[in-house]
């Protein structure tokens, strides 16, 4: 996993945690929540996956 990569899955988790727990969740309903915390859930096993594979010897 290089930088740029890490760089995308932080800022996809900070925009989806921002997201769910913005004002505009307010005013949506719980088809919101899921689906936001259905894509942290991905992009955080996703960026804890290639990190751990990127530390891994080859």
């Amino acid at each position: 996993m290089d930088v740029t990569q890490i760089g995308l899955g932080v800022t996809l988790l900070v925009i989806g945690t921002l997201t769910l727990i913005g004002p505009a969740a307010l005013v949506s309903g719980p088809l919101t929540y899921l689906v936001t915390g259905a894509t942290l859930l991905v992009t955080g096993y996703a960026l804890l996956i290639g990190l751990w594979q990127s530390r891994q010897p080859n």
